[in-house]
């Protein structure tokens, strides 16, 4: 194998099994013959040829084409043979209940397994407790219990246990919920999300209140001002990150909720990419995509033969885990759950030549997930024909529209910290974080705990430089992320969440000088692009902001990285524009569209004839929101998309032959703006000037958490909705 010195040592150090003193007993090669024999063996249930599949399985790992998540690589054809990355633990309202969840979330983090909980079960504080006329300590005191338990257990020997631990934005102590790590020193163990609910977003257009329900008996007990409880998180976020949101009944509403009747899904996975049903799980793998550049294009057919044989892969792993309890067992073989991702995306525009922060880019990065998405599903759909469905498949959405379905998901694109070391690759679907940098290594052998610090360069960055020398006509598409405005993270996350089962990982990074309005917007944006959540993290907003690279490198990036990054065209005080009047059964209203010079649309004016009504102050904020995306470059078939089909009263006839009968006002704009603007559907809406990002002394920064490795000391970066050491190669989520 072409292994880099750093993949050998993330082996040897985090996967590789051990002896008694702790030396490894066991090279790459070893590690990857022993997991490829293992997962190869579930073939024999089904009369397969298991040398045959081991050959395949052992070729995908030594090729670096593709890499499962850290539980398979430690634990597979070892004593404890646990495989999974993700769980949602339940956690019920007694005392019983929650620190059996407790003791179960202790076990699995022992395996090198993340938990997720929702708390929306948890009656508040200061509620009565029947059985012993006591005060309940409400959700947020328990969340520390979890958070000092993960403290003391070592997953598996390779990192701290991570938890994601959500709140439904309905519960009545969700202020204290979205306040709680505004103490840095607090809940260290923890990624908090805000679930955010329809109802909510509703109230959101209007700025009006909305209901908060008691846990228990689903009963009524107050109302919160939703533009309140809105700021809040927004604010809290731009302070320290947390907490990130997702859209919870979007999710129970996709492919994420399989098997609806074993819902509702409450909780992901601790970076929010992974929906699970109480008592779920779900094992990952990742496609290097830096290995799929064919003569300066995307191998698409490679890509596609390697995604079906990463399925077989995946779903063998299903037949050999040894699960955690019962409860896991039972609904992990119910529905089979897997989720194929990506990491390497950074590398692959490169290679090809185009800049992260480019339409094409976005365009490149849908094509990838969607050739992805449709061999992971042929493959399944092969493997039910063969193997048989997944047993709840009668009872899931695809019973009526396929023949068969091994997997009730099949993509998910998840933190790669630990597998795109091995790879050699960038993370995930993040941009590059440097250049350039150091990293500490142990090559001392006498003193296997002695750090080396070592100027390391990204592979073609290195490849350029030696083709080129040191000179400032650098390439666009070495772009850094601290260079690339957070409209683009959004992008990217929309394009491949629209062809993902699951859900994306993805960190939308901003300058230290975001504003809570950037936020607010983004936010927004995510929303109406059809993501499942959104996590950011504002460069700053925790102490101890300083990552160590090369300083002599700093100029030199200054002088290169002018990034392309999306400015907001506003239209000048006279301007060209369409009106249209428009009836949905008995309500009237107007659509007004101001155009840029070239005629292409640049702000939407929405107008209902109700003064006040619900309805008018939804369409105001839906016109504030469209007309900055399109002032953004959001292009309007994207945020048109999400919008058609919105099913909601006033609905019915409308008059107009095109349109002759809407679902509801927003139905009947989005159908109408779709129309008027059909040119607008294949190009950018809005040019993208070039515009410099650099802040003026120039410094080059990772987005520090504030947090220390607990390994090597060194500061961690949030990348993927995770924590992660670019010195040691510490990360926290695998």
């Amino acid at each position: 194998m072409n292994l880099t010195e750093n993949a050998k040592t993330v082996i040897e150090r985090r996967i590789a099994a051990r002896d008694d003193k702790g030396d490894p007993l066991e090279t790459a090669d070893q590690v990857f013959i022993r997991v490829a024999k293992n997962i190869a063996e579930a073939d024999a249930n089904y009369n397969g040829d298991v040398e045959k599949a081991y050959n395949k399985f052992l070729r995908l790992l030594s090729s670096l084409d593709f890499i499962p998540n850290s539980p398979t690589l430690v634990n597979a054809g070892r004593e404890l043979q646990q495989l999974s990355a993700c769980f949602v633990i339940p956690v019920e309202d007694s005392m019983e209940g929650i620190f059996e969840s407790v003791k179960q979330a202790a076990l699995i983090h022992k395996t090198g397994g993340g938990t997720g909980f929702s708390f929306s079960r948890l009656r508040p504080g200061g509620s009565g407790v029947n059985k012993t006329s006591g005060i309940a300590s409400g959700p947020v005191s328990f969340m520390q219990v979890f958070d000092k338990a993960t403290e003391v257990i070592k997953q598996g020997g390779t990192r701290r246990g991570a938890n994601m631990g959500i709140l439904r934005v309905d519960h009545p102590d969700i202020e204290e919920f979205i306040n709680i790590k505004n103490d840095l020193t607090k809940m260290n163990n923890f990624n908090i999300s805000v679930a955010i609910t329809d109802e909510f977003i509703n109230a959101l257009g209007t700025g009006k209140d909305y209901d908060i329900i008691d846990p228990v008996t689903k009963e009524k007990v107050g109302t919160k001002n939703s533009k309140h409880i809105w700021n809040s998180i927004i604010e809290s976020a731009h302070r320290t990150g947390d907490p990130g949101v997702i859209f919870i009944d979007r999710i129970n509403r996709g492919r994420a909720n399989p098997v609806p009747s074993r819902g509702p899904i409450e909780a992901t996975n601790p970076c929010g990419e992974q929906p699970l049903y109480p008592w779920d799980s779900c094992n990952l793998g990742s496609i290097n995509l830096s290995n799929f550049v064919l003569d300066g294009k995307v191998n698409f057919p490679r890509l596609a033969e390697v995604s079906e044989d990463a399925v077989h892969f995946l779903d063998n792993v299903i037949d050999m885990n040894k699960w955690p309890n019962e409860h896991i067992k039972e609904v992990s073989l119910a529905i089979r759950r897997i989720g194929l991702g990506v990491m390497g995306w950074a590398d692959m525009l490169i290679k090809l030549g185009i800049p992260y922060n480019s339409e094409e880019a976005v365009a490149v990065g849908s094509e990838v997930m969607k050739c992805i998405g449709n061999a992971a599903d042929k493959k399944s759909i092969q493997l039910g024909l063969t193997r048989g469905s997944f047993p709840d498949f009668d009872k899931s959405i695809y019973n009526e529209t396929y023949p068969a379905m091994r997997n009730s998901t099949r993509t998910t694109i998840a933190p790669t910290g630990t597998i795109s070391i091995i790879a050699g690759c960038s993370s995930g679907i993040e941009p590059l974080f440097a250049l350039e940098f150091e990293r500490s290594h142990y090559l001392d052998k006498t003193d296997p705990n002695k750090r080396t610090v070592l100027t390391e360069y990204h592979p073609e960055y290195k490849k350029w430089l030696d083709a080129n020398g040191k000179t400032e006509n650098i390439p666009d598409y070495f772009v850094t992320s601290h260079n690339i405005d957070p409209m683009w993270h959004l992008m990217h996350q929309a394009a491949f969440q629209a062809y993902t089962d699951n859900a994306v990982s993805k960190t939308i990074n901003f300058p230290s000088s975001a504003t809570i309005d950037d936020i607010d917007t983004s936010y927004i944006t995510a929303y109406l692009s059809g993501c499942m959540g959104v996590t950011i993290y504002r460069d700053g907003s925790r102490e101890n902001q300083v990552l160590n690279l090369k300083q002599e490198h700093n100029e030199e990036i200054e002088n290169i990285q002018e990034a392309k990054a999306p400015i907001r065209h506003r239209l000048g005080n006279e301007r060209e524009a369409i009106n249209h009047r428009f009836t949905v059964g008995s309500f009237d209203g107007y659509i007004s569209v101001g155009l840029f010079p070239d005629g292409r649309p640049g702000e939407v004016f929405l107008i209902g004839n109700k003064s006040g009504s619900t309805t008018r102050g939804y369409l105001d904020t839906i016109g504030s929101i469209l007309s900055i995306s399109l002032q953004y470059g959001v292009p309007l078939d994207k945020m048109l998309s999400k919008l058609t089909g919105s099913r909601f009263e006033p609905s019915g006839f409308t008059g107009n032959p095109d349109i002759p009968v809407a679902a509801s006002v927003m139905d009947y704009i989005a159908r109408w703006l779709q129309g008027h603007f059909e040119k607008d559907r294949s190009t950018p809406v809005v040019n993208l000037d070039v515009v410099d990002t650099h802040e003026a002394n120039g410094s080059i920064k990772g987005e520090a958490s504030g947090n220390f490795c607990p390994e090597c000391d060194g500061l961690l970066i949030y990348e993927e909705g995770c924590e992660k050491c670019p010195s040691c190669f510490y990360s926290k989520c695998g």
